[in-house]
């Protein structure tokens, strides 16, 4: 029996669904003018080096003496796309976090593993399919993104997300923030927010007919130990195409069916 809160929030998904044009904001019409040539050549994905992600985080750890010390990839993932730092943990959003993983839990001292969580880019992502608003949506080169003017915080995206990828945010994302990035679209209070791979990054290198570089990436490469690669793996001479076949990778949850597109590389250490 469906409660009484449930049915309003479907009643008013519904109204707020038939009352939206078929494209609200700049954002999901952008993506209509990506063209099929275009799409068709490119899917980004990422892979990362649980062994470098590890290492580095010991050397954080150690230097510092905070196990819960911010390596430089969450560090840059929170000042380029203004992710907010709030002391309650409780909802503090998070687009990146490091997760510590003991492999071996029969072993006297089991090996432990650091990787970073972030949004996978689902091929079948789940929250697109439960949006009752149609906000959360993925473009033609695989990246999920979230029509921030369509997003109602119905928060039926967190349920069916099996990675735990998405923050809802509670406050006004502006009261836990020093400096905000312009290039980036500030969230509000009520809405839910997640990794986007830096799109706008994304989309701005591909017009300059560069490399994108996601900023974790950016400052992994620059501050860490190179332990994230970014790339299309429609491209076979792309670095991130060349390690998927050359490696054994792993992926999260794959029982899920989502296919998801961030790749794990030595996860045991291999």
């Amino acid at each position: 029996m469906i409660s009484r809160r449930k049915l309003l929030i479907i009643a008013g998904a519904a109204t707020a669904s038939a009352m939206l044009p078929v494209q609200i904001s700049a954002v999901s019409q952008g993506q209509e003018n990506l063209s099929e040539a275009a799409s068709s050549t490119r899917r980004w994905a990422m892979v990362v080096d649980v062994q470098k992600c590890t290492e580095c985080m010991k050397e954080f750890i150690r230097k510092t003496g905070n196990p819960e010390v911010k390596p430089p990839c969450v560090v840059a993932c929170d000042k380029e796309n203004n992710v907010p730092e709030f002391e309650n943990k409780k909802i503090d959003p998070q687009w990146m976090r490091i997760a510590r993983l003991k492999l071996d839990k029969e072993s006297v001292e089991p090996e432990e593993m650091y990787i970073p969580l972030l949004c996978n880019h689902c091929e079948h992502p789940p929250c697109v399919q439960v949006c009752l608003t149609k906000a959360s949506f993925k473009r033609p080169d695989g990246i999920v993104e979230i029509d921030m003017h369509r997003c109602i915080g119905c928060r039926y995206c967190m349920i069916a997300c099996p990675y735990g990828a998405r923050s809802f945010n509670y406050l006004d994302p502006r009261e836990g923030l020093k400096e905000v990035n312009p290039k980036v679209q500030m969230r509000t209070e009520g809405v839910v927010e997640k990794c986007t791979f830096c799109v706008h990054r994304v989309d701005e290198a591909v017009a300059k007919g560069i490399e994108p570089e996601p900023a974790c990436v950016e400052a992994c490469r620059l501050f860490g130990k190179n332990a994230l690669v970014f790339g299309n793996i429609k491209d076979p001479n792309s670095e991130i195409s060349k390690i998927l076949r050359k490696t054994m990778p792993v992926q999260l949850r794959p029982e899920f069916g989502t296919d998801p597109h961030v790749f794990y590389i030595k996860l045991g250490g291999e």
